[in-house]
């Protein structure tokens, strides 16, 4: 298992950053590997909500395990899915605007020597696509890596 985080500074306040990414299935308007985030349970956006993510090549079953209101935001992996993923979004007001913290925890069963450049990679990628939701959110829309577009 190996750990990174990324910190961006997007120009909204806190709590329209917190209810767009609350909203799990609004994933794919700033993710482009993940082609879509379905609810699995009866509630959604809270503490225990489950959603099923389909992504380019594998799926996964994730569940909100922790939230505070406009501040933290946590996403786990439900076993057996893989690869494992707790995922922390950290969120606080800077002026106007709001500081994204985006700590990582991923186990992609590569060999611990490898572990390195598979952080490195994954790392980018997710920087990636945080600028992606930086410009969505600031701009209204964007286009992914893909070509997809999306508004707000």
């Amino acid at each position: 298992m190996f750990h990174f985080e990324n910190t961006i500074v997007i120009n909204r306040p806190v709590k329209d950053v917190f209810a767009f990414l609350v909203d799990l299935p609004s994933i794919p308007k700033w993710n482009y590997y993940v082609q879509s985030v379905t609810p699995t349970s009866l509630q959604s956006g809270l503490v225990g909500s489950t959603y099923h993510q389909l992504r380019k090549d594998d799926e996964q079953d994730l569940k909100i395990s922790k939230l505070e209101p406009n501040q933290t935001l946590v996403v786990e992996t439900i076993p057996p899915s893989k690869p494992e993923l707790r995922r922390e979004i950290l969120l606080a007001s800077q002026g106007q605007s709001t500081r994204l913290t985006d700590k990582w925890q991923l186990d992609m069963g590569v060999p611990k020597l490898l572990e390195p450049l598979a952080a490195q990679r994954a790392k980018a990628g997710v920087r990636e696509n945080l600028e992606k939701l930086k410009e969505l959110l600031e701009l209204g829309r964007v286009t992914l890596q893909d070509g997809r577009s999306f508004n707000l």
